[in-house]
């Protein structure tokens, strides 16, 4: 009796633990996909800005943000317009920038220099 008392403690010590270090699982990390941009009281969906690409015979290049576990990322607004940054809870860092975010059913909110980026969470 005494020997399953002491494994279910140690189980339940173990869970918690896990679950403090995974943070029961709400880590920013993952890739965000473009989903609207608001500049000047003005938004665009991801759809708006795709359709006026094809208006210009061109595709629609990926825009997305990307937070790996480590801390690590990119922003990837174009073909050739990638950006490194650094995050952690809240808040993400590129070129010594300090951007808070915010993320409400799975949108990512960022502003920076006038404009607001809303990333939705790819699957």
């Amino acid at each position: 009796m005494k020997k399953c008392k002491f494994l279910s403690a140690l189980c339940a010590m173990a869970l918690t633990a896990s679950l403090t270090l995974t943070g029961c699982g709400s880590s920013d990390a993952g890739r965000y996909d473009l989903y609207s941009m608001t500049q000047d009281g003005e938004t665009m969906t991801v759809k708006d800005i795709e359709e006026m690409y094809k208006e210009m015979d061109m595709e629609l290049p990926e825009m997305y943000l990307e937070l790996k576990d480590n801390g690590t990322g990119q922003l990837v607004m174009g073909d050739e317009d990638t950006e490194k940054v650094e995050w952690e809870d809240g808040v993400i860092t590129a070129d010594d920038e300090e951007i808070k975010y915010t993320i409400k059913d799975d949108k990512l909110t960022m502003e920076s220099d006038g404009v607001e980026l809303v990333f939705e969470k790819a699957e």
